[in-house]
């Protein structure tokens, strides 16, 4: 029985959206997430004198501790987004398939 009903779910025309959208989301995600941390990886490793320098006259906050901060906040922010869009978009897709199911 249990079979049947995960075979029914991957043939609902509903779950192929979902795992098309889910797909699509995580993807955007995971291609702003790279260049976000790429970015930051490679201007460490090839132009260090840019994250050495301070803030600005009489700052003691370097350059590389500020834009090391806006990148732990950006992974903050992505994962409220992409849980935001989940439970407002995936969650009523799988419920939408359970009630079909069912």
């Amino acid at each position: 029985m249990q079979t049947d009903v995960v075979a029914e779910v991957l043939r609902h025309p509903k779950y192929q959206e979902l795992v098309k959208r889910r797909t699509r989301v995580s993807m955007a995600f995971f291609g702003v997430t790279l260049l976000i941390y790429a970015g930051f990886i490679l201007t460490m490793a090839y132009l260090p004198e840019i994250f050495a320098q301070p803030l600005g006259p009489n700052w003691t906050m370097s350059v590389g501790l500020f834009v090391g901060l806006l990148v732990a906040c950006s992974a903050v922010i992505l994962i409220a987004l992409y849980t935001y869009f989940s439970n407002k978009v995936f969650d009523p897709l799988l419920a939408a398939i359970m009630r079909d199911v069912q």
